[in-house]
């Protein structure tokens, strides 16, 4: 006799009742996700294109052009390449849920700006990389909310002391130049990164926290899983660094919040040492140090009642946003300055630079007047600007005016970013508000910044540090750093040269936060008159 399935009718009936019940979310749930991945998408890109926004190429549902940010990271190029192409005064891609707009014209980007906190407010993927570490901190805030403006002006004039910041800059400048033997005839070879590692962690760290207080000890899980005890701002940096690198892997980048969530080893050992650092920082600001940053914005959020949580996250990112914007302004002022081709350059801003300490007066003002030292800063910050995005996103619909009076009807939820790096590099823009007669912009020529200064700096063309709300609290204190480690480095090492590795060629040698690239410093007293092409390490 042959058996069926179900014997009983009741037992078959309450089966497929099960079935449906199952069937329904299931096929729900998949509708849900082809409408938010790839209908809802398609429809919106089709929307921006009848406007006609471009967007890149290879540029597909879900995964967006990921793929092409991954070989480019592979260069150690930064994802915003992409958008220098600039077919269009907006230029746009998808990244995982949304549609993502780049501006990369001056007038767009002007009246962008001018409409955040009423139609852009903050949306940045950062707040699941570095973010983590300080999540209530402003750089993730909108405008309007949690007390963001009486916060920005207490932590932009907690970093005013412009005479305390160089006298720490330029002592440890000092410091880190003799223990690292970098001075004309030494002999030392040392690699760049290492010696801006340790500067900048020693300058940031007291300039903040005071001497005193960061000069202590934290236990962190390493990368192989490993309790080892380092000094607080060590510590403090790499983890910064481990985020951002961490996030920026190919499905965190596809998903933001992927980056956040505790999937792997590697996520839950940061989780790890984000507690140490958080309760480090707390502890530090129970001893307060006089005349330090961490004191004076504490003494005054203290004084309008802002939460402690608040205060410490801001802090903290004033701590770290410097370390690697830093290091990369510097690493790439150097590259250029050690170039056989700009060897003049470097003769002229030593020249400058010896001539102002035999001046009277104080020396970090003076600096403030070193024509030739700032325009090949500048051109440094324009040609690879540290800080390339400013990431927003609609909170309602509205209109922004282009060139050429086109207007484009922005959607509410589409994410809508500045591409500083696309504006340094768009020669109609700089064209028509700066001059004609310039280099091309894929050519590194401080000179431009010499006859147009005053055309470009504060222009829309040149934001190296953002503009409007979002600009960097930090940029006065960032660029005296840069300017003081500069002039220290040439006053000590002017015949110094530098040698490239085996395996990093020219296109593979950029100096954004992402980059890996390097090159090696050495000390010697060789005549640089007829200097020779890159050596490889």
């Amino acid at each position: 006799m042959s058996a069926t399935l179900f014997e009983d009718p009741n037992e078959m009936s309450r089966a497929g009742k099960w079935l449906c019940f199952l069937a329904i979310p299931s096929v729900t749930g998949v509708l849900w996700l082809l409408w938010i991945f790839v209908l809802r998408l398609y429809l919106l890109r089709r929307y921006y294109e009848k406007q006609g926004i471009q967007f890149v190429k290879k540029c597909y549902a879900l995964v967006g052009a990921e793929m092409r940010v991954s070989m480019l990271q592979g260069k150690n190029k930064s994802h915003d390449w992409l958008y220098t192409e600039r077919p269009t005064d907006l230029f746009g891609t998808i990244r995982g849920f949304s549609v993502q707009l780049y501006g990369t014209s001056a007038e767009l980007c002007e009246e962008l700006i001018a409409k955040t906190g009423k139609h852009v407010d903050r949306d940045t993927p950062a707040l699941f990389s570095f973010g983590r570490l300080s999540p209530y901190t402003l750089t993730f805030l909108p405008i309007n909310k949690w007390r963001f403006r009486e916060r920005k002006v207490t932590l932009t004039r907690g970093m005013k002391d412009n005479q305390r910041l160089y006298e720490i800059v330029a002592r440890q400048a000092e410091e880190a130049l003799t223990r690292f033997k970098i001075t004309n005839g030494s002999g030392a070879t040392i690699n760049i990164r290492e010696l801006l590692n340790h500067w900048t962690r020693e300058s940031s760290g007291e300039y903040i926290w005071g001497k005193n207080n960061v000069n202590r000890y934290l236990e962190v899980l390493d990368c192989e899983g490993q309790l080892r005890c380092l000094p607080f701002m060590t510590a403090l940096n790499q983890t910064f660094t481990e985020l951002r690198f961490y996030a920026s892997r190919f499905w965190n980048r596809v998903c933001f919040p992927l980056a956040a969530l505790p999937l792997t080893k590697e996520s839950r050992r940061l989780d790890h040492n984000i507690k140490i650092l958080r309760q480090a920082t707390e502890d530090m600001m129970t001893t307060p140090e006089e005349g330090a940053v961490a004191a004076n914005v504490q003494e005054a959020n203290d004084a309008l009642g802002i939460p402690i949580g608040m205060t410490r996250d801001d802090l903290v990112t004033a701590t770290i946003a410097g370390l690697d914007t830093i290091k990369s302004t510097v690493i790439g002022t150097l590259f250029h300055l050690l170039e056989p081709d700009n060897l003049t350059w470097r003769q002229q801003i030593l020249a400058e630079i010896t001539e102002l300490k035999a001046e009277t007066g104080d020396m970090y003002q003076k600096l403030s007047h070193a024509p030739k030292l700032n325009a090949f800063i500048h051109e440094t910050l324009r040609y690879e600007p540290p800080g390339s995005l400013i990431n927003n996103a609609a909170v309602k619909d509205f209109d922004l005016s282009s060139t050429g009076g086109r207007q484009y009807r922005i959607k509410s939820g589409t994410r809508i970013v500045t591409c500083i790096h696309a504006l340094h590099q768009n020669e109609a823009t700089w064209s028509k508000k700066v001059a004609e007669d310039m280099a091309p912009l894929h050519v590194f020529d401080p000179t431009r910044f010499l006859r147009h200064r005053n055309d470009i700096v504060g222009s829309f063309c040149f934001m190296p540090f953002g503009k409007g709300p979002w600009r960097c609290p930090g940029q006065g204190a960032g660029v005296i750093m840069v300017k003081v480690f500069i002039a220290a480095f040439l006053t000590q090492n002017s015949k110094c040269r530098m040698s490239v590795p085996d395996n990093q060629t020219k296109d593979l040698t950029w100096f954004n936060i992402y980059s890996k690239a390097t090159f090696d410093i050495h000390c010697d007293d060789e005549d640089q008159s007829n200097p020779i092409p890159y050596q490889a390490s």
